[in-house]
């Protein structure tokens, strides 16, 4: 959400520390390139001089936010039944509450629901997208510079994390169908069809350890899930990009490296081979 308030602001970040030097905090530029590189919470001070930097006239929400995750006290919310994965159910992990404490943070700051509408950044130019059915298309994934690997099914190779997620792997290896689902008229989301029973469970990024930022099944689905929607667009003819909705970060490889087990990840958006994807759509019946 910091990333995606210094988009909306348009300043760079030579212009974010002269408006705070205006306002009369300090806030260097290294410093805020550092805090918005990390996924740890800034302190307090420094998130104070960057939201007003960033044109926010009341910083109370964002540090009621920031105490609430420093603290992990955030309002519950009710799991969803998880259903069975072919080694692994997919579930809705405990990051739900976390996500609901940004989301109630987007409300007051923004003052808007986090719909389609609203994570949209509306300020960019509208690049070239995948072009996509209303209703959606059957498709497969592939790494852009080794296109005999898929975006699919795999594991964390720390092994800290047991579960199903999105890796490469051959692309002739069994593994969940596909299928590309539209949300709106920029966004799309990425759902996997269970290989036995046919169950549907939608990529998210996980927002906690020991899986942060890692694209897992879930099999609950919305549209108004900023970690399970992407803006799939063209970074040079024939390669994709899987932008998250907030537009700062985007579905790379785990180290950089193009390789079978490569787990996707979400990080930073670069020009980088690692964060290009080729897509082939697919007969709907195989």
């Amino acid at each position: 959400m910091l990333r995606e308030l210094k988009e909306k602001s348009g300043l760079t970040l030579r212009g974010l520390e002269e408006s705070a030097a205006a306002q009369g905090e300090v806030l260097a530029r290294s410093t805020a390139a550092d805090m918005l590189r990390r996924d740890s919470l800034p302190r307090a001070e420094l998130l104070t001089a960057y939201v007003k930097a960033c044109g926010v006239e009341q910083p109370e929400p964002w540090l009621s936010a920031r105490e609430r995750l420093a603290t992990g006290v955030v309002a519950a919310v009710p799991e969803t039944p998880a259903r069975p994965a072919w080694r692994r159910p997919w579930t809705v992990p405990a990051a739900a509450v976390v996500v609901l404490a940004l989301v109630v943070t987007a409300v007051l700051v923004w003052g808007d629901a986090p719909d389609t509408a609203a994570i949209d950044p509306t300020t960019r130019p509208k690049p070239d997208l995948l072009p996509l059915v209303s209703a959606g298309s059957w498709a497969s994934i592939h790494a852009a510079d080794a296109p005999d690997l898929c975006l699919t099914e795999g594991r964390d190779s720390t092994k800290r994390y047991e579960p199903a997620v999105a890796a490469l792997r051959p692309c002739l290896d069994p593994g969940p169908r596909v299928f590309l689902q539209p949300v709106g008229a920029e966004f799309t989301t990425i759902k996997w069809e269970h290989p036995v029973d046919k169950e549907i469970g939608c990529l998210t990024v996980r927002r906690e350890e020991p899986a942060l930022h890692l694209l897992e099944p879930w099999n609950h689905c919305a549209d108004d899930n900023a970690d399970q929607v992407f803006r799939v667009e063209q970074s040079r003819p024939g390669r994709y990009r899987f932008r998250s909705a907030g537009g700062a970060a985007c579905v790379g490889l785990r180290g950089g490296a193009v390789r079978e087990g490569a787990e996707a990840i979400r990080e930073p958006c670069a020009d980088e081979p690692d964060q290009e994807f080729t897509v082939d759509f697919t007969p709907a019946e195989r």
